[in-house]
């Protein structure tokens, strides 16, 4: 090829690499302006969104709250006939045990439904027909920190050769109760491992768009509370049976069924610690605020094995006392 075809040749090339880079330039502009969109489209829903979370809040709240609820007009009846109605209300109440509380139904939150089936081995689907056609339903609250999940079960049920299969009910911590395990635990821990008032725990909770009622708070804290009974009966059996243990009183902060000036069932008082030191367990032992070496000795009764102590006169049977140097050179003024 001559000098002058080859240049041409070249200018070619450089002007098809040219248009092929305009090109791509326009649809990398093209794409930007698609991102910025979508970006602006993405933001747009996230505010709508939450506009709507709070306005079904709101009108959940107005549901739930019967004053705001439109009574239909009533004709005038007598005060007999008001006092029959009044008892009748007060039997029903009675008998469903709950003085009329209806359930709070959380529609602001973020539900998953669950299809149940019965699962029993002679369960055959083909062959079975629905003994209802409006399943069961059943609620459980699940809180994954710091996420609040309101699962709903619909139960069917069918009928097949003359019996009955229904679905299986989904576990429940309590009885007659819609919150699941992972809901008391994170409740437990925040009542007693983080020391958080009931009222802090509810606004916690509806930060993160739970709204909880106190009395069910209370209610669920005292249920849990009586299950942990056995537990502590566990822990104080295991911890006065090792061999080798430390005792001591603390200065803390402690629940007392009398209120304070504050209104609070708090006060400071004394409380006596047992550490197993080789099994890890600590038992917290209370009696009347009292600091008095007999509320220990009585507790550890005729445990055998090595009892670490801070105090220079305590004594008892089948037990080796060791005491720290600090406490005995005070006791022995050294």
């Amino acid at each position: 090829m001559k000098k002058d075809e080859i240049i041409e040749l070249l200018k070619e090339q450089i002007k098809g690499l040219r248009d092929d880079n305009n090109r791509l330039l326009d649809q990398i502009d093209a794409l930007i302006k698609e991102v910025s969109s979508l970006k602006e489209a993405l933001l747009q829903k996230g505010e709508s969104l939450s506009k709507q979370q709070r306005l079904t809040k709101g009108l959940a709240k107005l549901v739930s709250n019967t004053s705001e609820q439109q009574q239909a007009p009533q004709s005038a009846i007598s005060e007999e006939e008001r006092q029959k109605i009044e008892a009748e209300k007060a039997d029903k109440r009675k008998a469903r045990k709950n003085n009329g509380a209806k359930r709070d139904m959380h529609y602001e939150m973020e539900e998953e439904e669950h299809v149940v089936y019965p699962d029993d081995p002679d369960f055959d689907i083909n062959k079975a027909r629905l003994f209802t056609t409006v399943p069961r339903i059943c609620v459980r609250y699940e809180c994954i920190p710091m996420r609040f999940i309101k699962h709903v079960y619909k139960i069917h049920t069918y009928r097949q050769e003359g019996r009955l299969f229904e679905g299986k009910t989904p576990a429940s911590a309590f009885l007659n109760s819609s919150y699941d395990g992972s809901f008391i635990a994170g409740l437990m821990e925040l009542r007693y491992i983080q020391s958080l008032p009931v009222e802090r725990i509810i606004n916690y909770f509806e930060g993160y768009g739970f709204t909880l009622k106190k009395p069910t708070a209370h209610k669920l804290i005292e249920k849990a509370s009586s299950l942990f009974e056995n537990l502590y009966k566990c822990i104080r059996q295991t911890a006065l049976s090792d061999p080798y243990k430390a005792a001591d009183e603390t200065y803390y902060k402690i629940l007392v069924p009398e209120k304070n000036s504050k209104g609070k069932g708090v006060r400071k008082g004394y409380l006596w610690v047992v550490v197993g030191i080789n099994t890890g367990m600590i038992y917290l032992l209370y009696d009347d605020d009292s600091r008095s070496e007999r509320v220990i000795l009585n507790e550890l009764g005729s445990c055998k094995g090595i009892i670490k102590v801070t105090a220079t006169h305590l004594t008892g049977n089948s037990k080796a006392m060791l005491i720290p140097i600090s406490h005995a050179s005070r006791a022995c003024n050294i």
